[in-house]
């Protein structure tokens, strides 16, 4: 009886050892779908934020870039494994700011509303200052008109002949008048629009690029970054990054001048031109430093043309004038290559390839070293 007990015992300890393995198999499938869709909230998340902040549009006036600047803040929150509580407290203070930005947002644009419709006025006056000057010519020729039917009463052909073409050429005079008046207003009105559009391109250009190479400046650097990161979490599509920078930059302005090593610098770029794409970002980083950004690149093929430039530059040969004429100037870059990484700030990617750039320079300088060499 003993024995026989004994089996039940075990038949139910087996029974509850399997159920168990049951509960632990369901509880295991759920936290794998929990993590699934968390992974995926947080992407959803960060995503609608991204759209919030291309809604926002560059507005100086109601401080776009700060509230964008928290939109960021609040992607990385989520991001975090941080605790509900926590993660409430920061959507409860993001929500305050969302909802005071689109307030100002609001009274923007029924200011800019009101100062559009004082435009409007302005032109409408406009319009009718035009028109009453139709008005007046149109005037003057049914005046001459009604002179000419008057003449038609004459009984002497040769005069009525006479008087008519008086009255023609009066007329002809008004119509050359009108069209010499309408024509200095058409071209100042066109001279003024050009000038305007004219002004308004350059200063936004030249706002975003370096005054001595031409290529793009750290601040269109870090509003095309920023762009770059928000493509990336919509679309997943990432970048490769080269850090470029002149060898013994410092020795060229000594033994130089000054004059010398600008030239040197905006040799380099046109270099660099030729081996970058129109998809391409390349922008000044600071003094001799210049990044290059390569969107939807391996590694491999971007340490491929950083070698590409790093050979033209050494081979390329630039001929010196003042004190130094009839001498050749010759220079070296030093590259530093890194590759972007999911979820990761854009400012970890420029590290690895500034830390990169640094190696390559400490290593004999002239070549190019990516994020994988690094210690």
């Amino acid at each position: 009886m003993g024995l026989f007990y004994k089996k039940k015992d075990d038949d139910c300890a087996e029974a509850t050892v399997e159920s168990l393995a049951e509960k632990n198999a369901e509880l295991a499938e759920k936290l794998t779908f929990l993590g699934e869709q968390r992974r995926f909230l947080i992407q959803a998340v960060k995503t609608l934020l991204v759209f919030l902040k291309d809604f926002s549009f560059d507005i100086k006036e109601i401080d776009s870039d700060k509230f964008k600047g928290k939109m960021d803040a609040l992607s990385e929150d989520v991001s975090k494994e941080e605790k509900v509580k926590r993660l409430q407290s920061v959507f409860e203070k993001s929500k305050e700011t969302i909802i005071s930005f689109i307030e100002s947002k609001k009274t923007y644009f029924k200011e800019r509303e009101s100062e559009y419709k004082t435009i409007i006025d302005l032109l409408s006056k406009g319009i009718s200052a035009l028109e009453t000057g139709n008005m007046d010519f149109n005037r003057r020729v049914y005046e001459r008109s009604e002179k000419i039917d008057k003449i038609t009463l004459l009984d002497d052909i040769k005069k009525i002949k006479e008087e008519i073409r008086n009255e023609v050429e009066h007329i002809q005079d008004a119509i050359r008048q009108k069209e010499t008046a309408d024509s200095k207003q058409l071209d100042e009105l066109t001279r003024e629009v050009s000038a305007l559009r004219e002004d308004l391109m350059k200063a936004r250009t030249d706002s975003l690029l370096d005054g001595l190479t031409g290529v793009y400046n750290r601040m269109a650097y870090e509003s095309y970054m920023r762009k770059l990161m928000d493509a990336n979490t919509v679309n997943g599509i990432g970048f490769a990054m080269l850090m470029i920078d002149i060898d013994n930059f410092k020795s060229i302005n000594d033994t130089y001048g000054h004059q010398t090593g600008d030239r040197a610098l905006v040799a380099m770029v046109q270099v660099c031109r030729e081996h970058i794409r129109k998809e391409d970002f390349f922008a000044r980083y600071g003094g001799e430093e210049f990044v290059v950004i390569l969107p939807d690149t391996s590694l491999k093929n971007a340490a491929k043309r950083a070698i590409a430039i790093c050979k033209s530059v050494e081979s390329s040969r630039y001929k010196l004038d003042g004190a130094f004429e009839g001498k050749a100037l010759s220079f070296t870059v030093s590259v530093g290559v890194s590759i972007f990484r999911d979820g990761e700030k854009s400012d970890a990617t420029t590290e690895r390839a500034d830390r990169a750039l640094y190696m390559a320079k400490n290593t004999g300088k002239n070549r190019v070293i990516t994020e994988n060499e690094l210690k």
